[in-house]
């Protein structure tokens, strides 16, 4: 397996997950990330982990090179 094969599996699965987190928050309408959101906030919490993660898929899915270096820079990011 290749660095840039494993990437693109990285960024697919990290991209469902994303996802799936931000329609759960949409839905509960509250979440917990450093520190507790509620209402509209876990809402715009849950659509930017939507959003985010559709990138990341579609990045991998239609190959697209600025997407794939946004999942390279969101891994490289400081905590």
């Amino acid at each position: 397996m290749t660095e840039t094969q494993f990437l693109d599996g990285m960024a697919l699965l990290l991209g469902v997950m994303l996802m799936f987190s931000g329609v759960r928050a949409i839905r509960r309408r509250e979440v917990e990330a450093e520190g507790r959101h509620e209402g509209a906030g876990a809402v715009r919490l849950g659509w930017l982990w939507f959003v985010l993660g559709a990138l990341f898929v579609a990045g991998v899915l239609f190959d697209v090179p600025a997407l794939k270096a946004l999942f390279r820079l969101f891994l490289e990011a400081p905590s």
